[in-house]
């Protein structure tokens, strides 16, 4: 898998999902959760480099909303309510006994 194959992928899924919540149907856990699983294997793999996927969420997010990632943070804490999980529980080592 080439560099540009997985950035066009990941623009893809990005407006995808931007557009729904722009119709008003925002994306489940799973579907945000998948998609930053993917955006951090292609970091992982050095596909691409964590700025280049910040650069892309941005473009797409000005394409779709007409604003930038921090301004749809703003409007969204107004419209809908954020999502707070705690992954504590993920952060000690598990007991091998």
């Amino acid at each position: 898998m080439d560099k540009q194959y997985f950035l066009d992928e990941v623009e893809k899924r990005l407006a995808r999902l931007s557009s729904a919540s722009k119709q008003g149907y925002p994306p489940s856990p799973l579907e945000r959760h998948r998609l930053e699983g993917f955006m951090e294997a292609g970091v992982f793999l050095r596909l691409v480099t964590p700025q280049e996927l910040i650069e892309l969420k941005e473009r797409t997010c000005q394409t779709i909303f007409g604003m930038s990632v921090a301004e749809r943070i703003k409007h969204k804490k107004r419209s809908w309510p954020v999502e707070d999980i705690d992954y504590s529980q993920y952060e000690k080592p598990p007991d091998t006994r």
